[in-house]
C-alpha cells in the first residue's frame, strides 16, 4: 500500500491503484466506500483529507502553482509534523488535487480565479477569501465521504484526519485560530441540512471559482437583481451551463424596479429624475454636449455602426475610472446612450428605426449572460436615455409657439365692417 503511482493519466492510475494489495490510494478517497476495497479498509481516507485542506490552504495562500515543488510540498510538512504517513509523487498529487480536491477545475483556472478575487482585497478580506476556499473543500469531501453522514461522525473524521493541525500549519497558510469547530458546528449543520447542505455550498462555490476564472473576462453567476443563480459548474474543468433566474423573462423597466426596491443596491442618480433645482436641464444638457464632443475627438472619420462597435467592444472599459464607488459602465453608457440620441433622426441609420431603446435592449439581451462589462455599460445606457429624452421633450416645447386665445372682442369687426389692414393670407393650390 505504500508504493507511488508514476503513471500520468487519471484512469489508467485508478486501474493501477485498485490492482494494488488493499487497494490504498488516494484517487478512490472520493468514492461513496472512502477506500472500501474487497481486502477490507485502509487508513488512507484520513490522510486524503489531511492533504486536501493542505493543498487548500496552501494555494489559497500562493495563488499560484507553477513553483517545481508546488504538488509535493504539501504531503512532506504533513509528513514532518505526523499527520500522513508517506510522501506522495507529484504525478499523483496533482491528478488527485486537481481531479477530486477541486472538481477537476484546471491549475490556470484555480490560480486565474485566485489572483483575479484578491485584487482590491484588504488582508482581512483576503483571510476571509482563504477561509471560504478552504471550508468549500473540507464540506465537498465531507459531503462525498461516509463519514459525513451525520455530525458526531463528521467530527470524528476530522479529528482523525487531524484537519485541526492542518488548518493551523502556517507554513502552508494555516491560521492558528481555525479549527473544524468554527469550520462545522453543529448549528451550521443544521441550517444546512445536514450532508445535502454541505454539498449544495461546495458546489457553490466552485461555481463562484470557475465563472471567477473564466477568459477574458469572469462571469457574474448570480444575478444583480434577484440573487439567483444564472450558471452552475458542471464538473469539466471550466465549463458553464447557464440557467435562467427567476427574472430572467422580466423587461427591463420590471428589473429597474425590483432592483430599486432592494435597499442593498446603491440607485445611480440618474434614476431620480432631473435635479428640482435644474428644471431646464442644463446639467444633463451640458452632458449631452460633452459627450458628443468626446465622440468627434475619439472616433473622426468613422461610420455609425463603426463608432457602436468599439464602444460596446473593444472601448467598453475605457471611460471606467476605477473607484470603488464608481457603478459599472456608467460613463461608457452615457457616451452611448449620448451619441444613439444625436444620430436617431437620420434615415440611414436603419438599426435604430424601432428607436434607440429597443436597439439597446436588444443589445443587452445579447451581451448579459456572458459579459458583465457590456452588460453594465448597456444598463447605464438606458437608464440616461430617459434624459435625453426628457430634455428634447423639453427643448421641444421651448420652441412651440405660442398658444391662440383668439381675437378680443373688442378688436373683432361687426358685420359689413373691413377688418383691420393686414397681409392676405398666401393663396392655396
Amino acid at each position: 500500500g505504500g508504493k507511488q503511482l508514476a503513471a500520468s493519466s487519471w484512469p489508467k492510475q485508478r486501474s493501477i491503484a485498485h490492482a494494488m494489495p488493499g487497494g490504498a490510494d488516494l484517487m478512490s478517497l472520493y468514492g461513496a466506500t472512502g477506500g472500501r476495497t474487497k481486502g477490507g479498509v485502509m487508513p488512507v481516507a484520513e490522510e486524503g483529507f489531511a492533504l486536501a485542506v493542505g493543498y487548500a490552504l496552501l494555494w489559497a495562500s500562493r495563488r499560484d502553482s507553477c513553483n517545481v515543488g508546488f504538488f509535493t510540498a504539501v504531503s512532506e510538512v504533513l509528513r514532518a509534523q505526523g499527520v500522513t504517513r508517506m510522501n506522495w509523487s507529484r504525478t499523483t498529487m496533482v491528478d488527485f488535487v486537481t481531479e477530486c480536491v477541486f472538481n477537476s477545475i484546471t491549475q490556470k483556472g484555480l490560480s486565474t480565479f485566485l489572483q483575479r478575487a484578491v485584487k482590491g482585497l484588504t488582508r482581512e478580506q483576503r483571510d476571509m477569501l482563504m477561509y471560504d476556499f478552504v471550508q468549500s473543500v473540507v464540506y465537498s469531501y465531507l459531503a462525498r465521504h461516509e463519514s459525513g453522514a451525520d455530525y458526531d461522525s463528521a467530527i470524528a473524521f476530522c479529528v482523525n484526519s487531524k484537519i485541526d493541525a492542518v488548518l493551523q500549519c502556517t507554513r502552508l497558510g494555516g491560521c492558528p485560530d481555525w479549527s473544524v469547530s468554527t469550520l462545522l458546528s453543529q448549528d451550521i449543520w443544521d441550517q444546512l441540512g445536514g450532508q445535502a447542505g454541505l454539498k449544495e455550498v461546495s458546489k457553490k462555490f466552485f461555481t463562484h471559482i470557475v465563472a471567477g476564472a473564466q477568459m477574458p473576462c469572469p462571469v457574474q453567476e448570480l444575478c444583480d437583481v434577484c440573487g439567483e443563480p444564472r450558471c452552475k459548474s458542471v464538473g469539466k474543468r471550466l465549463e458553464l451551463v447557464y440557467v435562467a433566474c427567476r427574472c430572467e423573462s422580466l423587461t427591463f423597466e420590471q428589473k429597474s424596479a425590483m432592483a430599486a426596491r432592494n435597499p442593498k443596491r446603491p440607485r445611480d442618480s440618474n434614476e431620480r429624475g432631473m435635479n428640482s433645482l435644474d428644471t431646464a436641464g442644463q446639467g444633463i444638457k451640458e452632458t449631452y454636449e460633452r459627450k458628443l464632443q468626446v465622440v468627434a475627438v475619439r472616433y473622426p472619420n468613422k461610420t455609425a455602426k463603426e463608432i457602436i462597435t468599439k464602444m460596446i467592444g473593444a472601448d467598453v472599459a475605457r471611460d471606467s475610472l476605477n473607484t470603488s464607488d464608481e457603478i459599472t459602465g456608467q460613463q461608457g453608457g452615457r457616451l452611448l446612450a449620448s451619441y444613439l440620441h444625436s444620430i436617431k433622426d437620420d434615415a440611414s441609420n436603419d438599426f435604430l428605426s424601432s428607436g434607440v431603446k429597443n436597439f439597446l435592449q436588444t443589445q443587452l439581451d445579447k451581451y448579459r449572460m456572458f459579459y458583465p462589462s457590456q452588460k453594465g455599460l448597456l444598463e447605464q445606457a438606458l437608464l440616461f436615455l430617459p434624459k435625453l429624452e426628457q430634455l428634447s421633450a423639453a427643448a421641444a416645447a421651448a420652441a412651440a409657439p405660442p398658444p391662440d386665445f383668439g381675437t378680443p372682442d373688442a378688436a373683432r369687426p361687426r358685420p359689413g365692417e373691413a377688418g383691420p389692414s393686414a397681409a392676405p393670407p398666401p393663396v392655396e393650390f
